[in-house]
């Protein structure tokens, strides 16, 4: 069982040989004057670089290594299961994140707060114009979906009870989409999540995600889990996605005289729409047999 008077600090680590000493030991005196007991763990996700090797030299920082590459979310999960404390924290290597503001992170979770999220305020500075929109387009997806108000869906520090993550676990991405994933599934149950305004940095490295991937994944994962918490939110958003993208052009289409088309466009659409609502509900049955099987 945890301990519940610490923190566990979780710094997963892909490639990061640039920039892992200085945020170690920047978290490490970060963390010392806190007053709190701690813990840092860096969970290796099977580094080709020196990474492994600069952590190894550092004192009083755990390293779990996976042998294989398993994507970043599963870092995250592996280092959350072997958390000690009941606070967990969660900062990437990478140098982006201040560690100095990891105290004011504390001090709201003091006040008995679920989940304290880093917002970032200045991300546009290091956004290009397509980045920038899609990131804007990307937040208004999540926040509809969700239904509620989530300033800063994927940052990379935050502080947390582990009892939250363990919670969604089934439904945490993998990779890069677990941060957006933990922050849409807590929104949705009475947990108290608050926002903290920082200001990132540039990145040491480079980047290793895959936007279109990581997007396509979060999105998925985000469906599933908002229709295990609340199917009835899922399927009005179903309708209503119907209704613009399969019923209105079939109506156009049939304006326009164009009756077999309108005919076709409407079998496809609908069809698809009814296969994507299956499937989702099939993943949904999976993971509650899952968790029946771990309570049984």
């Amino acid at each position: 069982m945890p301990d519940h008077n610490g923190l566990s600090f979780i710094v997963p680590a892909y490639n990061e040989e640039e920039g892992i000493r200085e945020t170690l030991e920047e978290l490490k005196d970060v963390l010392s004057a806190t007053g709190l007991d701690h813990e840092i763990i860096v969970v290796d996700d099977a580094s080709s670089d020196r990474t492994s090797e600069i952590v190894s030299g550092i004192l009083c920082v755990a390293l779990i290594s996976h042998p294989v590459n398993m994507g970043y979310g599963k870092a995250l999960k592996t280092g959350i299961e072997k958390a000690r404390y009941d606070w967990v924290g969660i900062m990437d290597a990478d140098g982006t994140y201040p560690a100095d503001q990891i105290p004011f992170l504390v001090d709201e979770m003091s006040k008995g707060f679920d989940m304290v999220i880093a917002s970032r305020g200045n991300t546009e500075e290091y956004d290009g114009l397509i980045k920038g929109l899609s990131r804007r387009i990307y937040k208004f997806l999540v926040n509809t979906i969700s239904g509620h108000k989530i300033d800063d869906p994927n940052s990379g520090l935050r502080i947390f009870r582990r009892a939250v993550a363990l919670e969604f676990h089934e439904f945490l991405c993998d990779r890069f989409s677990f941060t957006t994933s933990l922050s849409i599934l807590s929104s949705m149950k009475p947990y108290c999540l608050k926002y903290v305004n920082i200001d990132y940095q540039a990145r040491k490295g480079n980047s290793h995600v895959k936007h279109l991937r990581d997007s396509i994944t979060t999105m998925r994962i985000m469906v599933e889990g908002v229709t295990y918490y609340n199917p009835l939110r899922f399927f009005i958003l179903l309708v209503f996605t119907m209704i613009l993208t399969v019923g209105f052009p079939a109506m156009v289409l049939a304006l326009m005289r164009m009756h077999t088309l309108s005919l076709y466009y409407m079998i496809f659409g609908c069809t698809v729409s009814i296969l994507i609502g299956i499937g989702v509900l099939a993943d949904v049955v999976r993971v509650s047999c899952a968790k029946l099987c771990q309570r049984m």
